[in-house]
């Protein structure tokens, strides 16, 4: 794939290409600039890719990006490229650190914006939390079609997402991986088909990415932002967030105690709060809620 560099134009909130600015030969990023933005080395098919999520988002769709691959292989750097071509004022704060605070973030991002969730918001200790960590995502995609975002997910593996967020939510994913002499700097792409396919066999083979064959191939450069050392102890706090932090299982029947003393106590609130949104605050759901609440009435009887 030949790569090309790519610089902002700020009157036209458009990319172009830069004939008279070649790539080096090696992958290491050497900081350019253009019109006071950091110019992008990028291999043209993928610029492609990313020009269609543009032309998405200006439709009104909102978009999903699927990047994984091994720590330390390059999907931040990836995603932070993307990230850029899509949103060229991106700080620090388009990043997510941990699911809990994506709100707050969804809120404070404007209007055809980005969000990285990297890679330690998106690891989960265990396949409980990792189930917990998809009901998020899935309640997060609900809300981010009005405000037109783009939300790239870092994670190590693709299959460890659920299928609605995997096949049916996604645009595309991108595998980051190394060289036979662990050089960085490879990536394979997957479309929509392709992709369905891909979490169906590779399910099924072990986390195999062998089948189906990718839709193409290429390569990237070491893309730094401004905001490099930022970036680096957020990941740092993410990272040690998602593994330092135990899994803390607590009984049934604590749990239930737990909510019955809280829906009993309602009425102190003066608000009516409904089934739903009681449903959302315990991770229940209504009809559980109401069950819950049916038994309150009963021993009130007595």
């Amino acid at each position: 794939m030949a790569i090309i560099q790519l610089g902002y134009v700020p009157s036209t909130k458009k990319w172009i290409e830069l004939k008279d600015i070649h790539p080096a030969k090696k992958k290491e990023y050497v900081p350019k600039h253009y019109n006071g933005y950091l110019v992008i080395p990028i291999d043209r098919f993928l610029w492609n890719k990313i020009k269609n999520v543009i032309a998405l988002r200006k439709k009104g769709y909102d978009a999903i990006i699927i990047i994984d691959g091994r720590r330390r292989t390059g999907k931040s750097t990836m995603a932070q490229t993307i990230s850029y071509l899509l949103y060229p004022k991106l700080s620090i704060k388009n990043f997510v650190k941990g699911l809990e605070d994506a709100p707050t973030v969804l809120e404070e991002t404007k209007d055809e914006g980005v969000i990285i969730f990297d890679e330690g918001s998106l690891t989960a200790a265990s396949k409980d939390v990792m189930k917990k960590k998809n009901r998020q995502l899935l309640k997060i995609i609900d809300v981010i079609g009005q405000k037109r975002l783009t939300l790239i997910f870092c994670l190590p593996e693709f299959f460890e997402l659920a299928r609605p967020i995997a096949i049916t939510h996604s645009l595309f994913l991108i595998h980051i991986y190394t060289e036979r002499d662990l050089t960085r700097g490879r990536y394979c792409y997957f479309g929509t088909k392709k992709k369905r396919v891909l979490y169906e066999r590779g399910k099924k083979n072990y986390g195999s990415y062998l089948s189906p064959k990718a839709d193409a191939i290429g390569q990237f450069y070491d893309f730094k932002t401004l905001f490099e050392k930022e970036y680096q102890k957020l990941k740092r706090e993410s990272l040690a967030e998602a593994f330092g932090k135990k899994d803390i299982k607590v009984s049934q029947e604590i749990r239930k105690e737990f909510v019955l003393q809280c829906l009993k106590n309602l009425p102190k609130l003066n608000k009516k709060v409904q089934n739903t949104q009681l449903a959302t605050i315990f991770d229940l759901s209504a009809s559980s809620i109401g069950s819950y609440l049916h038994q309150i009435q009963e021993k009130s009887k007595k």
